[in-house]
């Protein structure tokens, strides 16, 4: 550690946690009571860290276990079983508050309640993890502050005194989430994904569906047309020709999905034009399914005999619920990020998913179908 790393831990260990460097006692698990997680990612790298959750709750069947997330990441934990509190912060690139004070405020208020919990563990987990983690791990007050280092984390390094090398992060992230609790004796308890979805939001679904004249013996295939990266985009008309492909010989009812809103808004860009677009190419018309919250999102997919999307999100809600799906790859790396479910199809062609044919995609919706679909359990919708 350099004198300059040493010089901000003296004044921050001082002055915010008022002891001396050096004080802290090696890591006993039997002394660990409450244990705080820090995911502050998207709803993808969130689920990715629920075996590491369940992991920790086996490891830990009395301790208090929470997990501080973005508030956008919230519904993916609501229902958690192995989580006994959460903690949300708004990030600033999602309010639109003069130089995003405001946010900053609010996480100074999350802060002082996480301070007052008194987290015995702090576990910051991605690989490697971020100075803003890190930070928060430290801010926490726990003695012990687990995560991967790396050069994002200088010249704050002691943020993390449990660190761990993250190697050449060639293994899938829940891999590697789970081989980080291995360094404080924490065994793995599986790697599929947890993901309940809420009741209510599914009977809100439903009654959407049966508004639209959906039957209730029809088998929902949900097709997501958004992806906020433009090499994992793939073009509406495909989409729009494969949702026929789907109604008509699968006989299958299509249900267009899509991130809600505006193009135009700079916090949460939507596609609801597109949408639009899409299902005027349509030989049949879809049902267009509008999901305002992300609770809704999940109920819909977990509805569905079938999704079909590009990388991202909804990829792993898909895994969690443990639905068939066909999934379109841009430059999203497999081994890091490919959905933990048997019951998936993946595609990919060099680093951009347009290069992805409407043939690809209906054969490999064919062959899922043909291998894992199921049919929608009388009066489902």
């Amino acid at each position: 550690m350099s004198w300059v790393e040493r010089g901000l831990e003296y004044l921050l260990e001082c002055g915010l946690h008022g002891r001396l460097p050096g004080g802290i006692p090696a890591f006993a698990r039997d002394r660990v009571e409450r244990i705080l997680v820090v995911r502050k990612d998207n709803i993808g790298d969130v689920l990715c860290a629920t075996p590491a959750l369940r992991a920790l709750r086996r490891a830990f069947p009395s301790a208090h276990l929470a997990v501080l997330v973005s508030e956008h990441c919230r519904p993916v934990l609501d229902r958690n079983p192995d989580v006994d509190e959460i903690f949300t912060y708004t990030k600033s690139k999602h309010r639109a508050d003069w130089l995003g004070l405001p946010a900053r405020w609010d996480l100074s208020g999350v802060i002082r309640r996480l301070r007052a919990r008194r987290f015995d563990l702090a576990v910051v987990l991605g690989r490697p993890s971020s100075r803003s983690g890190g930070w928060l791990a430290y801010a926490s007050g726990a003695p012990w502050r687990l995560g991967y280092a790396g050069p994002r984390l200088h010249p704050f390094s002691f943020f993390l005194n449990l660190a761990r090398d993250p190697g050449a992060m060639t293994s899938h992230e829940v891999d590697g989430c789970l081989d980080l609790l291995a360094t404080v004796g924490v065994p793995p308890a599986g790697r599929e994904l947890t993901l309940l979805p809420d009741p209510e939001a599914q009977a809100t679904i439903r009654r959407r569906l049966r508004v639209a004249g959906c039957a209730a013996d029809a088998r929902p295939a949900l097709v997501h047309i958004s992806n906020r990266r433009e090499s994992s985009r793939w073009p509406l008309a495909s989409f729009a020709q494969t949702a026929d492909f789907l109604q008509e010989r699968l006989g299958l009812t299509a249900l267009l999905s899509w991130a809600p809103g505006d193009a135009g808004n700079p916090l949460f860009p939507g596609d609801d034009g597109k949408a639009e677009e899409a299902a005027r190419q349509m030989r049949t018309r879809p049902l267009l399914l509008p999901t305002p919250t992300l609770q809704e999102l999940i109920a819909a997919m977990s509805l569905s005999d079938l999704i079909l999307s590009t990388d991202g999100g909804p990829m792993h809600l898909a895994a969690a619920l443990d639905v068939p799906q066909v999934v379109l790859f841009g430059k999203t790396g497999q081994a890091h990020w490919a959905p933990i479910s048997e019951k998936c199809a993946i595609l990919q062609h060099g680093q951009r998913a347009d290069r992805i044919s409407v043939e690809e995609v209906e054969a490999a919706a064919s062959a899922v179908m043909t291998r894992w679909g199921r049919r929608a359990a009388d009066g489902m919708i």
